[in-house]
């Protein structure tokens, strides 16, 4: 396996201090919505990904609420998440599954949106406290992982929604590049609020049907619908409002590292080589979680097959 992935490196993962629930201070937020996962074999590697990424997470002093619906949490119940709620069973069934993120959406804004964190289930954190500064310093208007620059940034007749949402399009040579959400918070009530409500205006306007046949009509893939309005819209909007953003500025993986995390991002976090990794992690830091992942991996596996 490759030591470095694209947000952090393998062979520096070490993990935080060993856990000790009284000295967690703050919370972030996790998100599971089952509904779009059609992949039965992918359904049973992400419960070993939900598992350690709950450990690393409490290892490096934080709680985790976790948002999931009713599938996710007859499988989570006794992952031991601080908190987990049945959230996502509130997703209105007109929203399109190409609206991968929307789980995450409906996630934060039950938890409300201003000062928390939303740290996804592929992300792991490695260093104590290491997003305390989002915490103690409210100057920060927005966090995110990292800036990136993607080649679907670049294709301006794909930017749908800079015509449905109303932004002229004369304001597309402003969009420059898009800002990572494997790791994304805001304490910035007024770039919080118009950064959900245009997403949630999307979801509303763009429901299962009509973008079925938007996608049919402009030959899109289903990853470009979320990509623009989760990552792209948050860098412009950013921008936009003159945010103070926590923002690396190096490679992805040496920034990763550096602040204390892994993102397992791509499709290479489903290789073989990646699941075993994180079976043998999981394993050696808590082999009582790990069995119940491995439990719950297998009814997973069956729930859609």
């Amino acid at each position: 396996m490759s030591d470095y992935y694209y947000g952090g490196s393998i062979g520096n993962l070490n993990g935080g201090e060993p856990d000790n629930a009284n000295q967690r201070k703050y919370t972030i937020i996790q998100s599971l919505w089952t509904k779009p996962i059609k992949n039965a074999q992918m359904f049973r590697d992400l419960m070993f990904m939900c598992a350690l990424s709950l450990e690393y997470a409490h290892r490096s002093g934080y709680k985790v609420h976790m948002h999931t619906d009713s599938n996710g949490y007859s499988l989570f119940r006794k992952f031991g998440y601080d908190r987990l709620y049945k959230t996502l069973d509130k997703i209105p069934d007109n929203v399109s599954t190409d609206f991968f993120a929307a789980g995450k959406f409906y996630a934060m804004k039950a938890e409300g949106i201003v000062g928390k964190i939303h740290v996804d289930v592929d992300v792991m954190l490695k260093k104590q406290g290491v997003l305390d500064k989002f915490y103690t310093d409210k100057r920060i208007d927005v966090i995110h992982q990292m800036e990136e620059d993607m080649p679907l940034v670049h294709h301006e007749d794909k930017i749908f929604h800079l015509h449905v949402l109303g932004y002229p399009p004369t304001m597309r040579p402003n969009w420059q590049g898009s800002f990572n959400t494997g790791i994304v918070g805001f304490n910035n009530p007024t770039l919080a609020n118009a950064y959900f409500d245009n997403y949630f205006e999307a979801l509303e306007m763009y429901n299962a049907q009509r973008l079925s046949e938007y996608k049919a009509q402009c030959n899109l893939d289903a990853i470009h619908f979320d990509f623009v309005l989760e990552q792209i819209t948050l860098s412009f909007m950013s921008r936009n409002y003159n945010a103070y953003a926590l923002l690396p500025t190096k490679m992805p993986c040496e920034v990763a590292d550096a602040i204390g995390y892994l993102h397992l991002q791509g499709n290479r976090k489903w290789d073989e080589s990646t699941i075993n990794w994180m079976k043998e992690k999981l394993k050696k830091f808590n082999k009582p979680l790990y069995n119940m992942a491995d439990i719950v991996s297998r009814i997973a596996f069956k729930s859609i097959n």
